[in-house]
């Protein structure tokens, strides 16, 4: 199994983990367990669903308030998975301009053939096509109407025809490597983006499969690119001690190569590479940063009220081992810094 497809299956670990957390209560989500089977609901230790939960809040709480302050933003996530952030943003009835989601070829394709599936989803896009309409009584002999007794099936949505990509005027699930830069501006140009408008970049454990050669030239060209654009990033940090070299032998047990760990060395190396790269505008956090002094904190109540957890020093490593920070090429963004 190559790297790669190694890296993919962990959109599905990542499903499994959220699915679980929302069963139990942690948070509400209607539209995941349509991605997931059943072996979403095989128990997992409230140290895994409480640092999910943290994680979901660090990342939406910030996407709330970008679109708060930005009507006409737009959101572009990147390794995007089977992330249903676009549903809940459309249920808040919050308004954007344009979210766009990226990933493997693998990845997208799936998660066309399920959103075509399931009618939940699929309902969830506006369509602008006549769906033809079917009637209890389609014929008609003298004075006795026929039943109709096999309606025509709902026509599948316009927009969910391709298995490679979808393409509307608030949303688009394309495929990209993000390694090529070049590849990406192409992609992008072709959704229709505006790289006028201020854009908040979503990326979780995206960049550490990168070497830094190529996770910096991605940073560069958004920086460059874009004249408002912010970069909200959930990945490891601390790596260099012994919690991170277990970390790390556990992803390497699963051939995940993470090519970028040398930026996550510490703070203060994702720091750097953003301010390297013209992301002068920088805030990083562990996560146990996070859950103690930002999350709101009668939430922390009710969560840690779901599941018994005898010792909290198994959570505390692991988000001592995680990060969250937004960067930016304008001051503005320090407005939705946690």
């Amino acid at each position: 199994m190559s790297s790669d497809e190694a890296i993919q299956l962990t959109n599905n670990d990542a499903s499994y983990c959220k699915s679980y957390a929302i069963s139990k209560g942690y948070w509400s989500d209607p539209y995941l367990k349509y991605f997931c089977s059943s072996h979403s609901l095989e128990h997992k230790a409230p140290e895994i669903s409480r640092g999910y939960y943290a994680r979901v809040n660090a990342i939406r709480s910030c996407v709330y308030k970008f679109i708060e302050k930005f009507d006409n933003g737009q959101v572009i996530n990147l390794g995007a998975g089977f992330d249903t952030l676009y549903f809940d943003l459309i249920d808040k009835n919050l308004k954007f301009k344009k979210y766009i989601e990226i990933d493997f070829g693998r990845i997208v394709s799936s998660k066309i053939r399920l959103m075509r599936s399931k009618r939940a989803l699929s309902d969830k896009f506006p369509r602008t096509d006549t769906i033809e309409s079917t009637s209890e009584t389609t014929q008609t002999q003298g004075d006795f109407k026929v039943p109709n007794l096999f309606p025509k099936a709902s026509p599948v949505h316009p927009s969910l025809k391709s298995n490679s990509e979808i393409h509307l005027e608030n949303y688009d699930l394309i495929s990209a490597d993000l390694r090529n830069t070049d590849e990406l501006d192409s992609k992008l140009k072709m959704c229709g983006v505006s790289f006028k408008l201020p854009t908040l970049v979503i990326a979780e454990c995206v960049l550490v499969y990168m070497s830094l050669d190529k996770s910096s030239n991605l940073l560069k060209y958004l920086s460059e690119n874009f004249e408002q654009i912010g970069f909200l990033n959930y990945e490891q940090c601390n790596l260099k001690d012994k919690f991170g070299d277990i970390m790390m032998a556990n992803m390497q047990a699963r051939e995940c190569r993470l090519e970028g760990t040398e930026a996550c060395s510490s703070l203060s190396t994702q720091m750097e590479r953003f301010i390297n790269n013209g992301l002068n505008n920088t805030q990083v956090i562990t996560m146990s940063d996070f859950y103690k002094n930002k999350m709101d904190q009668d939430e922390r109540h009710r969560i840690e009220s779901i599941e018994f957890l005898d010792e909290s020093e198994l959570l505390f490593q692991l988000m001592d081992h995680y990060c969250i920070g937004i960067a930016s090429n304008s001051p503005v963004f320090k407005e939705i810094f946690f």
